[in-house]
């Protein structure tokens, strides 16, 4: 039995929190305990056979503490996520509650049914009966999302209740914070010749970076391509990332699998992102992340190593990004990246295409940057803007027939629009058709339209970006043609 809508009105954020909070307490008391172990050891004055066993066990036991320490904390980072995930729908519930009363319309939570009055008027029956199905189709998405929230809620608690018994353990970077923070300040040395100071440059230096944190990646670079950008200040740093949800998810395979691996059909596993919305992620924690910094004037889009659950290999794409800016600093971008593990490789995946891609516009304003686009319906998408010391999320967009395994194999089509139904065609232009004269009278004057028709035309000319080691492409700028340019003088 699914989530209802009186068990969203039940959820409580802030209860969920509470258990991670109890769970980090619990990592920190054991921790501590681990350190004192070895430090009351440290302090015994003896030698022989008795003190180097007393040595090694008491190192044991201080070891083990912190395994369960670490393992406390990753169940409580994934109970904190959870809690953001509920915060989010409680939100959009909310929003689709207010949205409903601004329209007179009556969601009995009960039921999860819509009652509406009906109007004499046909053309105002025939808005009330659009405006409810507006709201039914918003309440069947976010009841798809609570769902698959509630089973990452599920996960989340049982781990921490059960304090990670099942030996799932939580692993440390492969490189320390000081580590990680040099080859940042690095890769923004090369593409700017100066270190990182503000919040975008170190935003942008995260993206810039290639090595791979995470240990499921084994070390494996990401593959970054970058392009510069008119710079428009004060807009910040718009963070467009695209993620699996799932722990895994089913990827096609040419050859049948391996007997031991659970499944006889031709697909290997491959390891997801393995969770929800989240504005604190950083850039290794998408299948592809793209970076648009107008504070610096650059673009970075960053695929991630895929990993074969199946095989244990461990390979990154590389993602084709492409765009144009408009002279008030609007981009449009267009993406396309496919699993490297695809049958006969990228390129054929990219083709088809069997892959992950669409188009997305970002538009300067007074209040901020506002996005739409045209997506595949897989993975979820989520875009936020960092922008004076604040992230404020401007799409969240979930995946619209499956979140499961399946999704790469049957939720990619068809493609969806997202976000602000304004943005793509702001980069069209108005042209006249080019048609022949038509025929006229021998004699007399001919017959000159008035005005000549028009015709819309997307923009052209994308630049494709370039790899961050070499000489960074520069984005073609351009003003659309409104039409009234064509008109004759008056």
């Amino acid at each position: 039995m699914g989530i209802s809508l009186a068990d969203l009105d039940r959820w409580d954020p802030g209860a969920v929190r509470g258990v991670a909070t109890t769970t980090t307490t619990r990592a920190e008391h054991f921790r501590d305990v681990a350190h004192d172990q070895s430090a009351v050891v440290a302090k015994l004055e003896w030698e022989g056979a008795s003190h180097e066993a007393a040595t090694a066990k008491a190192q044991a036991i201080s070891s083990s503490l912190l395994q369960h320490a670490d393992e406390c904390d990753l169940a409580a980072r994934e109970v904190t996520s959870a809690a953001t995930e509920v915060e989010s729908i409680k939100a959009e519930w909310n929003r689709i509650q207010r949205m409903a009363d601004r329209w007179g319309i009556t969601i009995d939570i009960a039921t999860s049914s819509l009652e509406c009055f009906r109007a004499a008027d046909p053309a105002q029956q025939a808005e009330n009966e659009r405006h409810m199905q507006t709201v039914h189709d918003a309440i069947v998405d976010l009841l798809r999302r609570a769902n698959s929230t509630d089973q990452h809620l599920a996960t989340a608690l049982d781990h921490a209740t059960r304090e990670m018994a099942d030996g799932d353990i939580a692993e440390a970077p492969l490189a320390s914070d000081a580590v990680q923070r040099s080859n940042q300040t690095e890769a923004f040395r090369r593409i700017f010749g100066r270190d990182p100071v503000s919040e975008s440059d170190w935003t942008t230096a995260a993206a810039l970076d290639p090595h791979s944190y995470d240990p499921k990646n084994k070390g494996v670079d990401a593959n970054i391509v970058v392009a510069r950008i008119k710079p428009v200040p004060g807009q910040g740093v718009v963070r467009s990332n695209l993620f699996i949800p799932s722990k895994d998810v089913w990827a096609p395979s040419v050859e049948l699998p391996p007997f031991n691996n659970g499944h006889l059909l031709p697909y290997d596993n491959n390891v997801g992102d393995n969770r929800g919305f989240s504005p604190t992620v950083g850039p290794e924690e998408s299948r592809v992340a793209i970076y648009t910094d107008f504070e610096n004037g650059i673009i970075v889009a960053r695929q991630n190593p895929s990993v074969n659950a199946d095989t244990g290999q461990v390979r990154a794409g590389t993602p084709d990004i492409s765009a144009v800016q408009q002279s008030n600093g609007a981009v449009l971008l267009r993406y396309n990246a496919a699993d490297p593990f695809s049958p006969g490789g990228e390129v054929p995946a990219k083709a088809i295409p069997f892959s992950v891609n669409g188009t997305l516009g970002i538009s300067p304003s007074a209040d901020g940057p506002r996005v739409g686009g045209n997506v595949t319906s897989f993975p979820a998408l989520e875009i936020y803007s960092d922008r004076n010391g604040a992230t404020t999320p401007l799409l969240q967009s979930w995946p619209s027939f499956t979140d499961d395994a399946s999704g790469p194999m049957v939720g990619l089509l068809p493609h969806k629009d997202v976000g602000e139904s304004t943005i793509i065609p702001s980069f069209n232009s108005v042209v006249p058709q080019l048609e022949p004269a038509q025929p006229g009278p021998i004699h007399g004057p001919q017959a000159v339209p008035i005005t000549p028709p028009m015709s819309i035309v997307p923009p052209g000319n994308f630049t494709p970006f370039g790899p961050a080691a070499g000489e960074v492409p520069v984005v073609r700028t351009f003003t659309p043609f409104q039409g009234d340019e064509f008109l004759p003088p008056r």
